[in-house]
Formats: structure tokens, sequence, C-alpha cells
């Protein structure tokens, strides 16, 4: 079982009361805290660490009302930060994106992190874009990175273009990827469909990092049902998680011990 950290956004704002809406410009301003981040998520016994890249597109930033020319800038700051403390630890880095954004997608490969993870795919058209942006760009730059695949579904299990991930995942398989599962999502019964049926069907890593309302109890609940019926292989946490969380969820391994 591999261990992920949780969100990056609900950390800054909920544990450091940070109120700036672009969490990534903070690779620029302040590159201190997100470096202090990911040695507290080191702390709390992740395997792995989630690069503060997710909203570096230029689409996020301008939404944000940033300079959306920091795109490559900002996701490669993330990147490099993610990188270094991983590497301090012998651990993995992850770059995350979930836009097809060259600039961005650049940056976090510039920034050398170990694993790529297209993460929050709510849009089928949208996903395999940036899936084959990401390995054009790998190409062009003679690198072969590990992928990583991650949707977000309803309750139902679609996606929010309207397919099931059961019925369009296979879509993503290919040479680079290396684990498929979902993630910005609540435990339901169609989630676990989904994930029954990638974990039957390929020799894939499975992952699992959901939401949280709060209720740290019945997030770390959730996740050991998982476990228990041997459908997933990598955990973590998204939207609504923290420290708390991961460490909640590790002293939760522990005991089975």
């Amino acid at each position: 079982m591999i261990l992920l950290d949780g969100a990056m956004g609900t950390t800054i704002s909920n544990i450091y009361k940070i109120e700036d809406k672009c969490r990534e410009k903070l690779n620029y301003t302040k590159p201190e805290l997100i470096n202090e981040i990911h040695e507290k998520y080191i702390a709390s016994g992740v395997d792995c660490l989630k690069a503060n890249t997710f909203n570096c597109s230029k689409e996020a930033l301008r939404n944000y009302g940033e300079n959306e020319e920091k795109a490559y800038e900002y996701a490669f700051l993330g990147a490099e930060i993610c990188r270094k403390v991983a590497k301090k630890y012998n651990k993995k880095s992850i770059g995350t994106f979930c836009l097809p954004d060259k600039n961005q997608i650049d940056g976090i490969l510039d920034g050398n992190v170990d694993i790529i993870m297209i993460e929050t795919i709510y849009n089928l058209n949208k996903g395999l874009q940036s899936l084959n942006l990401v390995k054009e760009r790998m190409k062009e730059k003679k690198l072969k990175k590990p992928l990583m695949i991650s949707f977000a579904v309803n309750k139902d299990g679609k996606l929010y273009s309207g397919e099931k991930l059961v019925d369009i995942y296979e879509n993503f398989i290919d040479d680079y990827i290396v684990s498929i599962g979902i993630n910005c999502s609540e435990l339901t019964e169609g989630v676990i469909e989904a994930l029954k049926k990638i974990k039957k069907e390929t020799n894939l890593k499975v992952s699992f990092h959901p939401n949280s309302d709060g209720n740290i109890k019945k997030f770390v609940k959730d996740i050991n049902r998982l476990l228990k019926i041997k459908v997933v292989d990598i955990v973590g946490g998204c939207c609504g998680t923290d420290f708390d969380h991961i460490k909640m969820l590790k002293m939760s391994f522990e005991e089975k011990l």
C-alpha cells in the first residue's frame, strides 16, 4: 500500500490561514511555506508527495485574475520544491495537473518530478487531450516518466461529461500508465464498482484519494473499507484533507500490523 499526502489547498487555507486563492503563486512568493508543508506531510508518514502544481494552467491562473504567462514558472517551481523534499527523504515526487496546458506541463516536466499524475479528470475529451499532450511533451524532451491517471466522478461512478468510468477507463491505458483511480469524490457504490472493475481487469495499481467533509473518522473508515476488500493500492486525501487526515490514516494502518 502506498500513502499519498492530503490536499495542498486545504492545508494552506485551514492550517496556515492564507487567503490568496491562487495557491500555486505561493511557489514563487512563499516557497519556504510550500517546503514546510511537504516536510510536515513527510513527518505524517507519506510515501509520495504531490507538488503544488495542479492549478498552474493558463486557464486557472486567468480565472484567479493572475498573470497567465506565469504558468510555466509556477509549475516549474512547484515541481522543483516537491522533488527536493521527496529526494531528501528517499520518497517519490508527483507533479499534478488536469487541463491540457503546454506551459504547465513543460514546467512540471522540467522540474523533474518522479511521476506525473493527471488527476480530477472530469471530462473524457479533455482528459484524453491532457494524456496525449503530456506524452507528446515527454517525447519532445526525450523523457519517459510514469503516469498516474485519476478521475473525478459522481455518486453513480460517472464523469461529469456523462460517461461511466467503467466504460471508458480503458481509453487511458498504455505503456506509460502505472495506475488508474479516483480522486475528488466520495465513496459510493458506484465508485466501488468502478474500482473493483479496474482492479479485476488490469495489472495496474488502483488509487483512491477522496474528499473529506471534516469527518476524519469517516474518511479513514471509507479508505480502510476499500483496503479490506483489496481493491486499492494507493490512497491519500483530496479536498478537505490535511495533516490530521493523513496522520490518522497512517495510524490506522499501523494498528492492523
